[in-house]
C-alpha cells in the first residue's frame, strides 16, 4: 500500500493498492480533493470474477479504516471502458463495483465518456484524460515527459498518415479495405504487430464485428508488420516520447487519419492522445472512433472540419463496420488527388493554428477537468 504526500498544507493523501505507481491522475485528484482519497486505477479494476471481487473488496474495507479514507475513486480513464459491461457475467461492471462500495464509503468513477459531460450522473465524473495530459504543457517536467515535444511545422509536403499498434478488429477492417489501394505504398502507414491469433474470436471478444472469410484469408495474405519508410525504432510514435509531434510523419503529413483505440460500445469510449495529435501538428483529423466523437469535439471548441471532411454522414451510421467502410471509401476519393489535400491544408492554416491555439488554452484544460469535482 503506497501514500503519496502531495506537500500541500493539508493532510490530505492519496493512496491506492498493492503499491502502484501513483502518478498520472492522482496529481488531478490532489488538486481537486482536500481529503484521504483511495485512488483504484486499471490495476485494480479491471477483469474480476465474483471471487476475486471479494478479495479485494475486503481489502479495500481495511484500507479505508486504516487509512481514513474519506472518498474513492474509481478511475476508469485513459482507455475505453463501458461501465456497465461484464463480459457477459465473467466479471462485475464497475457501475456495479461502485454501487457496493458505496456502503462503505462514498464513491465515484470518473470516465473519459463524453456522454457524461451533458448528460451527468450521480458518482459519475467525465474527465478527458487523454487529451488533458496532452493539452497541458505544463506537465511537462511532472510526469517526465522529456521525449515530448508539442509543436511541429505547419507545411506539409506529403497527403496522409496512418499508425496503429495493437491489432483492434477496425484498424485490422481498415487495413483489409485500403491495402490494394493504388496509392496505398505512397502514404506513412505503419501496422507495427504481427497478425498472429487476432482474427480468432474469444470468449471475452463476442461483441466484436466478425470477418467474412474471404477477409480473413486477405488479411493472412498482408506481410505484417509494416513499417514507416526509413522507420529505425520499429515502435515510432508508441514508445519512448509516444506523446511527440516532433517527428516526420507528422511534420511531413497533411490529413492524419486516426484509428483511435474503440469504434464500438464494447470496450466503450475514450478520446486517447492519438486524436490529440493531428490538433497538435496542424493537422486535419479523420477519426475512426466510436459515433459522436466528432461532434463533441466540436462542440468543446476544436475544428473538424466539417465542410471538408463529412463526418456527420458518417456518424448517422449505427453498425460500425459499415462505418468505418464508408471512412475508408472517403479517403479513397481524397487520395485520387494528392495535391488538392495540400492545397486544401494550406487554406486551412488559419483554422489549424487557431485549433491549436484552443487546445493548448487554459480553458479548454480546464473544460476537460472541471467535473472532478
Amino acid at each position: 500500500m503506497h501514500g503519496q504526500n502531495t506537500g500541500k498544507l493539508s493532510t490530505c493523501m492519496i493512496y491506492n493498492l498493492n503499491n502502484f505507481a501513483i502518478k498520472g491522475n492522482a496529481k488531478v485528484l490532489d488538486e481537486n480533493f482536500d481529503t484521504n482519497v483511495l485512488h483504484l486505477t486499471h490495476h485494480n479494476l479491471g477483469g474480476y470474477n465474483p471471487e476475486r471481487w471479494l478479495a479485494l473488496q475486503n481489502q479495500i474495507k481495511k484500507t479505508i479504516k486504516e487509512k481514513n479514507i474519506k472518498l474513492i475513486v474509481m478511475d476508469a480513464c485513459g482507455d475505453p471502458w463501458n461501465l456497465d459491461y461484464n463480459h457477459n457475467g465473467f466479471s462485475i461492471s464497475l457501475k456495479q463495483m461502485m454501487s457496493i462500495l458505496n456502503e462503505y464509503c462514498e464513491t465515484i468513477i470518473i470516465t473519459d465518456d463524453w456522454h457524461y459531460q451533458s448528460h451527468p450522473v450521480d458518482n459519475i465524473r467525465f474527465f478527458s484524460e487523454g487529451l488533458w495530459h496532452q493539452s497541458q504543457k505544463n506537465l511537462h517536467n511532472y510526469y517526465n515527459f522529456e521525449d515530448t515535444v508539442y509543436d511541429t511545422t505547419i507545411e506539409k509536403t506529403k497527403p496522409l498518415m496512418c499508425l496503429n499498434n495493437v491489432l483492434e478488429w477496425h484498424r485490422l477492417y481498415l487495413l483489409y479495405l485500403i491495402h490494394n489501394k493504388s496509392w496505398f505504398n505512397d502514404i506513412d502507414y505503419s501496422c507495427i504487430n504481427v497478425l498472429g491469433d487476432r482474427l480468432v474470436p474469444t470468449e471475452t471478444d463476442f461483441s466484436r464485428p466478425s470477418f467474412s472469410e474471404e477477409q480473413i484469408q486477405a488479411l493472412k495474405l498482408i506481410d505484417l508488420p509494416i513499417r514507416l519508410k526509413g522507420e529505425i525504432n520499429p515502435a515510432i510514435g508508441f514508445n519512448g516520447g509516444a506523446s511527440s509531434v516532433d517527428l516526420p510523419v507528422y511534420r511531413d503529413n497533411a490529413i492524419n487519419l486516426v484509428t483511435e483505440t474503440s469504434v464500438c460500445d464494447y470496450p466503450g469510449i475514450a478520446l486517447s492522445e492519438k486524436t490529440a495529435k493531428p490538433i497538435m501538428a496542424y493537422q486535419i483529423p479523420i477519426l475512426i472512433s466510436n459515433v459522436g466523437a466528432e461532434q463533441w469535439l466540436e462542440d468543446v471548441g476544436i475544428d473538424m472540419f466539417s465542410d471538408y471532411i463529412p463526418w456527420k454522414q458518417w456518424n448517422t451510421i449505427v453498425d460500425d463496420k459499415q462505418r468505418v467502410k464508408c471512412i475508408a471509401d472517403f479517403v479513397d476519393e481524397l487520395m485520387q488527388d494528392p495535391d488538392k489535400i495540400l492545397e486544401k491544408h494550406q487554406n486551412f492554416h488559419p483554422r489549424l493554428i487557431v485549433n491549436k491555439q484552443r487546445f493548448h488554452s487554459q480553458e479548454f484544460g480546464d473544460l476537460l477537468r472541471a467535473q472532478i469535482t
